[in-house]
């Protein structure tokens, strides 16, 4: 393997390309017309236009990605997360090819790709599954009993779901009809697929899923945990590795399982196995994502580890390196993922130009993975993301220290960001006794004190004599990211 096309965009063809460089592989991108002179084009060694501005139209066409890879003369294709990188016509089409894909092989993404049947077959194989049924066939009265039967609360999921749409929690049975027909109507439109299943509402649940890696050998391995509580419209937005509510012998029951997961696919490359936890420490399995994650940096930070460097080991047939089976979590580190977005309008996405961007330097417990720089645009054709903080330390109160002064130390003008309401919960009690779970966000109110500090911040200023633009008035941001006008900035 000498040249690889980056199938992506943005942090993650950025963070990509580093290791490649590394590694002294040639890096190819592929971009759309937003994309033209974004970081990440400049970055590579070589780039090629896909044409049109949405990712229908650039991004997820497997014919230009493949005709980019012709022209290029790249023999692996890196995915990255999102777009194609769990999509079928894309490994075949990498296989009539002869080109590398650097991911798992196509049985593993069609067995882990649907809830229902992924959940079958975790029940086959043993691994610790939630409570519930699949509803293909039954009426309403049998659906109600079997609900009735494994007790309220309870969630219908879509079964082509992900990133929290065709989802419903039913507190009772009058409002399960209701949620059903809702639930499909949602999955028919995002995913072309209503098939519904129902599952045991877990109470104060926790989201913590492990990283697990494969080869074309046989071996599997768990390799740690990641907690990724703290969510907000049910996509995780600060995760840490380890959890601090996994103690040794819960890890390595969690990494067996997760290992018998992958093992039951025959996976190779890198996975991640999620399981939902509930305050009596049981874990249940939920989903396994057949990819690199957003988050594998809290990974590679705790262990020292490469996980893109490995990815391609396993995809060139090498085992996996004996540093990665040897490895074990010897640090703590944390991910606070800065979108662009208004968190007191139930964060909604934020377009526009991004005037100046400026973070702390990186050093050895400060990682920087961003894809934008000052004067790009924030697309309204993409994920709001504008960079991933990642902090590592001794002990987890010591990295929260830190990622708090990293993030107080990020200036960002010309656009919305969450920056002010991550800091608000990182210097929250119950974030810094570990009290998480996946409704942190609701249950302790963060909305609530996140609109306090903004107005306490607006009656500071206005006492300090400057004057803030009428448009931030009600919808005051962190400091670093207000326009101050008559003042010094």
């Amino acid at each position: 393997m000498k040249k690889v096309l980056i199938a992506n965009r943005g942090e993650i063809a950025v963070r990509i390309m580093k290791t490649l460089k590394r590694m002294g592989m040639s890096s190819v991108a592929v971009y759309s017309e937003a994309d033209a002179d974004a970081l990440f084009v400049k970055m590579a060694d070589e780039a090629i236009s896909l044409g049109g501005k949405t990712a229908q139209e650039s991004y997820l066409r497997v014919e230009k990605i493949m005709d980019a890879c012709q022209k290029s003369g790249a023999d692996a294709i890196h995915p990255g997360y999102g777009f194609l990188s769990e999509k079928l016509e894309l490994i075949r089409a990498c296989d009539e090819a002869g080109v590398i894909f650097i991911g798992p092989r196509e049985k593993a993404i069609h067995l882990m790709g649907d809830k229902i049947e992924s959940k079958k077959l975790m029940l086959s194989g043993g691994v610790p599954t939630i409570p519930g049924f699949f509803i293909d066939g039954m009426d309403l009265v049998s659906i109600t009993e079997n609900a009735k039967s494994i007790g309220y609360p309870v969630m219908v999921k879509a079964a082509a779901g992900g990133g929290g749409k065709g989802l419903r929690k039913v507190d009772s049975s009058e409002d399960l009809a209701s949620a059903i027909e809702s639930c499909r109507s949602e999955a028919l439109r995002s995913f072309n697929d209503d098939r519904v299943f129902v599952e045991k509402f877990i109470v104060n649940p926790r989201h913590i899923e492990v990283q697990v890696f494969g080869d074309s050998l046989g071996q599997v391995v768990g390799i740690s945990e990641r907690e990724c509580s703290i969510q907000r419209r049910n996509q995780k937005v600060i995760e840490e590795c380890p959890s601090p509510g996994v103690d040794l012998e819960l890890r390595q029951s969690l990494c067996k399982a997760a290992a018998d997961c992958a093992s039951l696919v025959e996976y190779q490359n890198a996975g991640t196995v999620e399981f939902v936890m509930g305050e009596d420490k049981q874990f249940y399995f939920l989903e396994m994502n057949t990819r690199l994650q957003v988050e594998h940096p809290v990974t590679e930070m705790a262990h020292g580890l490469d996980l893109v460097e490995e990815q391609i080991r396993v995809a060139q047939g090498l085992p996996l390196s004996k540093k990665l089976l040897a490895s074990t979590v010897n640090r703590w580190s944390l991910e606070c993922r800065i979108y662009a977005e208004e968190p007191l309008s139930d964060f909604f996405p934020c377009a526009g130009k991004i005037l100046k961007l400026q973070f702390p330097r990186e050093c050895d417990w400060l990682r920087i993975d961003s894809g934008v720089v000052s004067g790009d645009e924030i697309s309204i054709y993409y994920d709001p993301m504008i960079a991933k903080v990642i902090t590592v330390s001794d002990t987890r109160l010591d990295a929260v220290y830190k990622m708090i002064q990293a993030l107080s130390e990020v200036s960002i003008f010309g656009i919305e960001t969450n920056v002010g309401f991550l800091l608000e919960v990182l210097k929250s009690s119950e974030f810094m006794e570990a009290r998480l779970s996946t409704d942190f966000i609701q249950k302790y109110d963060l909305i609530s004190r996140y609109r306090k500090t903004m107005e306490d911040d607006f009656v500071w200023a206005s006492h300090a004599g400057f004057q803030i633009s009428q448009k931030r008035r009600s919808h005051l941001c962190s400091s670093e990211e207000v326009f101050l006008k008559g003042g010094s900035q």
